[in-house]
């Protein structure tokens, strides 16, 4: 007989990155054994990618077993009978922290229906949630007027695309939601909390030059990807907010996820018997303890800033008590896939 489920808090699996810095580290304290001068860039929190980059829980019954592992065992208890049915043995989403210091490459990601007929692979939509910003950060999400194909691809090639797109000077707790097909870039000094579709299918457009001397060059995609950019302005008011304190952040049945902001400033009651979803919770700001009760004792788990919890779908009811004023959580819970084109990404 299997024991029941609880929240699994996982050890992060950190990635090195061209355009990374060393906040992750230093003022998260994610681990690193690499040398002090190489960038990390990237934290993966909660991933089920692949083997070398799946993460591992640490704390329970289940400790050292990977979220992979877990999955193949407990199946529609872990992830809910119909995101099983839907995914199966795929966990469909990533969650992670971004250090951005150098720019990452002005870039798209193709969405579900183009990824699985040239790639066989899942889209990528994704979320950002500012967590620190510097004077110089920069956020470039998506067009600022209607563009057409040859000219964004001319300005690629001359080293203009910026102008091009928007461009957000970003401050602490701003939050972007970029479907797949919305061209985007950041830089200058961040810290990103970033949920998105489990999938690793960036294409890159620009890389700020670094394309052009030997010592740099990244594969490019441009061609590849032309055909999968939304050409139409990003839509801000959609999209983008300034801040977030609670409630629904993203809601359509066309998108893999949820995501809803809980901001706790008193002990929260969560009740799941219409849980269809594992949930996935990333504290943002502040602090805060998951109680639950197991064998009729109550125990709890700690989130702190920047660390992240999974809760499965087959939980008794738990209790969110925050331990700080203004604690936020995000929550994303995943869909069933559906058949239907949305027509926001419907760029064909």
């Amino acid at each position: 007989m299997k024991k029941k489920l609880y929240p699994l808090i996982f050890r992060p699996v950190t990635v090195e990155r061209v355009w990374g810095g060393d906040h992750l580290v230093k003022d998260f304290g994610k681990p690193w054994d690499g040398p002090e001068e190489t960038p990390l860039g990237e934290s993966w929190e909660i991933a089920a990618i692949d083997e070398e980059h799946a993460t591992i829980v640490q704390n329970g019954f289940l400790a050292d077993n990977s979220l992979q592992d877990i999955l193949e065992t407990y199946m529609g208890e872990l992830v809910g009978d119909k995101v099983f049915d839907s995914y199966n043995l795929w966990f469909p989403l990533l969650v992670k922290l971004l250090d951005v210091q150098d720019f990452l490459s002005v870039q798209v990601h193709p969405d579900d229906h183009t990824a699985m007929e040239r790639y066989d692979s899942f889209g990528k939509t994704e979320c950002w949630y500012v967590m620190e910003a510097s004077e110089d950060a920069r956020i470039y999400a998506g067009f600022s007027r209607q563009t057409t194909a040859a000219e964004f691809y001319a300005k690629c090639k001359d080293g203009t695309v910026t102008e091009l797109l928007n461009c957000y000077k970003p401050h602490s707790g701003e939050f972007f939601f970029l479907p797949a097909g919305t061209v985007h870039a950041c830089g200058g000094g961040l810290v990103i909390a970033e949920i998105q579709q489990a999938s690793d299918m960036t294409f890159r457009l620009y890389d700020w030059g670094r394309e052009n001397n030997p010592a740099t060059a990244r594969k490019m995609h441009l061609e590849e990807a032309i055909d999968c950019i939304d050409y139409r302005p990003y839509d801000d008011a959609l999209l983008h907010r300034t801040s977030i304190d609670e409630g629904r952040l993203i809601s359509d049945s066309h998108f893999p996820f949820n995501l809803t902001a809980l901001r706790c400033n008193e002990p929260r009651s969560i009740d799941t018997d219409n849980l269809e979803s594992c949930l996935v919770w990333f504290c943002t700001e502040g602090a805060a303890s998951i109680q639950y009760e197991e064998d009729g004792r109550t125990e709890e788990v700690t989130l702190e800033r920047g660390q992240s919890v999974l809760i499965p779908a087959d939980m008794d009811d738990l209790l969110i008590v925050p331990r700080a004023k203004d604690t936020l959580l995000l929550q994303a819970d995943i869909l069933p896939q559906t058949e239907e084109s949305d027509d926001y990404l419907d760029k064909n």
